[in-house]
């Protein structure tokens, strides 16, 4: 379906001047019958700042089974923004349109489903209650070192930021895209540095690593929570009623919910993690392994459902018999 947009500024004085009126076309590439309410996002650039009067026209409709509808009518699309945040698939703009639209920065752009740099706030939310959570196993566990081990897990931290930033540069560099993290970046750095910084401070690996995964499972899942309110990471349009109102930055409309999926998946085994080690204490690792060895199988899965194109299968199939095996190795030195 395409959208054409065609603004005018409201203070322009006639003649007008280049900058003070523009067209643009937007195509959904795809409309799923009975998904619910659409809506799509569209950047002008090159325009004189200041209100603007926004008409939406739409140039092509799909098939409807509910009557025929009258192309080529138009509707003020001034100011479109959310209603109140409605839980699961009743989260759906609504548009407001007595209002002009506002010209702004991108950072500062609202985008139905899109809230303004929440991820970063929801990532560093994560790395506190990473630190909480290591806090609270190790004094639980009356374990010993909570500076030592807070030390390695800073510097875990600060070096798996950047190695997401790098992992996300090198997988896109094709697209020439820097603008996003990547997971594997972040756990591979973090893990890398930790255990450098365990070889440097003497600090026992084992108990280490154990007191750690919890949180670090639980991080994951508070910051796939901000990807889904960041626009990324999401998976296609969807019709199913297990289906989620979302946006990835420019079409929203109800899909299958990627990010709150693995959420689920981190948050469970993170507290799966907390709960084996409260009871039976540190296990020279196992938990850590057991952890991240579950998190990668299950991640392969979800992966699948993403709308953005995932790695090749056989990569998908390798990563995850690699997962399982470890797991069930990881298991066979826990029994013994």
């Amino acid at each position: 379906m395409t959208i054409r947009f065609s603004g005018k500024r409201s203070a322009a004085k006639k003649p007008l001047e280049a900058g003070d009126e523009f067209i643009q076309d937007e195509t959904i590439e795809q409309v799923i019958p009975g998904s619910g309410p659409i809506c799509v996002t569209t950047k002008v650039h090159n325009i004189n700042p200041g209100k603007w009067v926004v008409t939406a026209r739409l140039l092509e409709f799909p098939h409807s089974t509910h009557g025929p509808r009258e192309p080529g009518k138009e509707t003020t699309a001034g100011g479109t923004g959310l209603s109140a945040a409605r839980l699961w698939s009743r989260w759906a703009p609504s548009a407001n349109l007595a209002e002009p639209v506002n010209t702004c920065r991108l950072p500062f752009a609202k985008v139905p489903g899109v809230l303004p740099f929440i991820w970063g706030t929801l990532a560093t939310l994560g790395m506190v209650v990473a630190l909480a959570l290591q806090f609270l196993v190790i004094a639980l566990a009356h374990l010993q070192g909570v500076g030592l081990a807070w030390a390695v897990t800073l510097v875990g931290i600060g070096v798996g930021i950047a190695a997401a930033k790098v992992w996300f540069a090198v997988l896109h560099r094709r697209e020439h895209r820097i603008e996003g993290w990547c997971i594997q970046g972040f756990i591979t750095g973090a893990i890398l540095a930790a255990l450098l910084m365990i070889a440097l401070l003497h600090v026992s690996a084992g108990v280490f690593l154990d007191a750690t995964v919890p949180g670090l499972l639980v991080a994951i899942a508070v910051g796939r929570v901000g990807c889904y309110f960041a626009g990324c990471c999401g998976g296609p349009l969807t019709a199913s009623r297990w289906g989620v109102w979302s946006s990835d930055q420019r079409v929203g409309a109800r899909r299958i919910p990627t990010q709150l999926l693995e959420a689920l998946l981190a948050v469970s085994l993170g507290l799966a993690a907390l709960v084996a080690i409260l009871l039976h204490g540190p296990a020279g690792g196992v938990f850590f392994v057991a952890g991240l060895a579950a998190y990668t199988l299950g991640r392969q899965g979800i992966l699948r459902l993403r709308a953005e194109p995932s790695k090749k299968w056989l990569e998908a199939v390798v990563t995850a018999a690699l997962a399982v095996l470890i797991l069930v190795i990881d298991f066979a030195v826990f029994a013994r």
